[in-house]
């Protein structure tokens, strides 16, 4: 009998808000399936373990982001500023709709085990490397100003990074003008201090919406 796709998402679902509101130490199975409206016997029909819940609920979301940051870096030329400014772009609005998932990503990861945390390990890197290929080929070509392309990388991940730990819908900072000020702040430790009429044009740069407001897509 093959599992449905559609249940899966409803437990990665689950699994997501159980994870972000106790964490992955106070979670528990139970938990998880009452959130998804079901039986523990259903529940480990899926997934037989929170580990494995957490597991899943990781790679997918890694996976999805590489996937769709790509794409969003296919649409523009091959000038590393471009391509910095919507990989910067796509990162905050990628952080800012998936808050919950993004809160799980940072704070939970940890928690996987064995062959598990390797293969997310893999997923991670390749997921920096999205951001830090950029970064070395703007060195490469000079349009970059700075030694160190992983300290560079590191740096302008953890400005996007932070907007799970601050960021919400309700507050005063529209998504509009955290995505002007993080490709501004992002561009100035690459060496480079835009012009008001240069952000415009770097925020006028194609971001394919698809993939941000909910990873988990139900399938029929």
């Amino acid at each position: 009998m093959a599992r449905s796709t559609n249940g899966r998402n409803n437990i990665l679902r689950s699994a997501r808000d159980t994870f972000a509101d106790k964490g992955f130490d106070g979670a528990s199975i139970r938990d998880i399936a009452q959130t998804a409206g079901l039986s523990l016997s259903a529940l480990y029909y899926y997934f037989p373990s929170k580990q494995e819940a957490l597991y899943e609920l990781v790679h997918t979301a890694y996976s999805w982001y590489i996937g769709h940051a790509r794409a969003v870096i296919a649409e523009v030329d091959d000038d590393p500023v471009d391509q910095l400014a919507v990989a910067v772009r796509y990162l905050a609005r990628y952080r800012m709709e998936n808050v919950s998932v993004s809160t799980v990503l940072l704070r939970d990861t940890e928690r996987l085990t064995g062959d598990n945390a390797t293969q997310v390990k893999d997923l991670q890197k390749e997921a920096r490397e999205v951001m830090g290929e950029i970064v070395r080929a703007g060195i490469e070509t000079g349009a970059f100003r700075v030694e160190s392309s992983t300290l560079a990388t590191r740096a302008i991940h953890s400005i996007c990074n932070s907007l799970s730990l601050w960021y919400r819908p309700t507050g005063d900072l529209t998504p509009d003008m955290i995505e002007r000020d993080f490709t501004q702040y992002s561009l100035r430790i690459l060496g480079l201090d835009p012009s008001e009429e240069e952000l415009d044009r770097l925020l006028g740069l194609p971001v394919n919406q698809a993939g941000m407001l909910d990873f988990i897509a139900d399938t029929n």
